[in-house]
């Protein structure tokens, strides 16, 4: 069991801000709505957290975007 005073990692905090931020997306019907502490409420870590990868929202959103992206040149890709 983890020791409530000693340090914690939440994993791949990225990663896991990225998923929070495109499912947001998905929820929201655009990014109207997104924000760092909303990706940071539903990621479960720290408001402050995600600025740890990201250094405002426009880098957040653009860092969504990129990798969706080079899911959808994977997938184009694959289809060829």
């Amino acid at each position: 069991m983890p020791q409530a005073n000693g340090p914690y990692h939440h994993g791949d905090l990225r990663a896991a801000c990225l998923q929070a931020a495109r499912d947001l997306l998905e929820e929201e019907d655009g990014s109207a709505g997104l924000s760092l502490r909303a990706v940071a409420r539903r990621a479960g870590v720290s408001a402050t957290a995600p600025y740890r990868h990201f250094a405002d929202r426009e880098a957040l959103v653009s860092a969504v975007a990129a990798q969706g992206y080079r899911e959808l040149a994977g997938f184009l890709a694959a289809a060829h």
